[in-house]
């Protein structure tokens, strides 16, 4: 869901994860692109597809799709027996209890460059997924540049609970962001916690438009995925937020994503919230170890 600045420190291993559309298909799909000769080759778990820029998981297994759920035996706890090509009993797993450090380093170098997209919503049985539009030239879509390294903006998605933790308390939604670097099929994820307040706005126009069961809509409405971001999130100086270097958050949980997770939140009405909790139905994953190679740090 790599990244180099000549005047920011070049950091490896970087932050947010999380979760994609989980249907396999290979109709009218077509592979991501080589990485190129300077970085090291990584399988690409997903697939885009070429007329709509809708990502697909690639949750096959020898050619055979794979059930999974969020519980019972084809939950998270069984999801690495379910495929041997799946990386679910990695090392570098997520999502993670984060532990706030006490000091901060502003050592990533973070913009976005978000732009209007069509309201495309597809409900996958599995979360709520808005998807971005991606056109022809993706220099004229949505990316954030990290490091100096365009990740264009693919889709963002809901988890109820979040799927991140703080000191070990959920929040009662997380939204992620999922970005592709195209030289290296890499994934940057921003995850944003939702806390209960006033009504959000986003989601009094929105809410009622979610797909209660399986399936698509779309409406000729516009908006700036930014009216989902805490405030200050595009200055460089008042961004606060944790980053680390882990996985996807459902299956094949490929360890390709740089994770940013907010410090601060954003707001929405306990009734909103209560809407998304019986549209979502608890699909988050149990927080993973972090081990000893990796640490949660702070921008």
């Amino acid at each position: 869901m790599k990244m180099c600045n000549p005047f920011i420190k070049t950091l490896t291993g970087i932050l947010s994860a999380a979760f994609l559309t989980l249907v396999f298909s290979c109709n009218n799909k077509e592979e991501l692109p080589a990485p190129s000769a300077s970085e090291p080759a990584v399988q690409a778990p997903y697939l885009i597809d070429d007329l709509t820029g809708e990502v697909t998981l690639r949750t096959d297994c020898d050619g055979d799709d794979i059930h999974w759920e969020y519980e019972g035996p084809e939950g998270p706890d069984h999801w690495p027996m379910l495929c041997d090509g799946w990386a679910c009993d990695g090392k570098k797993q997520s999502p993670v209890n984060i532990i706030p450090p006490l000091h901060r380093q502003l050592s990533k170098s973070l913009k976005f460059y978000w732009k209007n997209t069509a309201t495309s919503i597809v409900n996958n049985g599995h979360t709520i997924q808005y998807n971005i539009d991606q056109p022809i030239n993706p220099n004229d879509g949505s990316y954030i540049s990290l490091n100096g390294q365009k990740y264009y903006l693919l889709q963002f998605h809901f988890h109820a609970k979040s799927e991140h933790t703080v000191n070990g308390e959920h929040y009662p939604v997380e939204i992620h962001f999922v970005h592709r670097n195209p030289l290296d099929g890499k994934l940057a994820v921003v995850g944003v916690f939702v806390e209960e307040g006033d009504a959000n706005p986003f989601f009094n126009n929105i809410l009622e438009t979610w797909p209660h069961e399986e399936g698509n809509y779309t409406v000729s409405n516009t908006y700036n995925p930014n009216v989902l971001m805490p405030a200050g999130y595009n200055n460089f100086l008042d961004a606060h937020f944790w980053w680390y270097n882990g996985s996807l958050t459902t299956p094949p949980c490929s360890e390709i994503v740089n994770w940013m997770v907010w410090s601060s939140n954003i707001e929405a009405s306990h009734e909103q919230i209560e809407e998304m909790e019986s549209i979502l139905h608890e699909n988050y994953r149990p927080t993973l170890p972090l081990g000893g190679s990796r640490l949660v740090k702070a921008q």
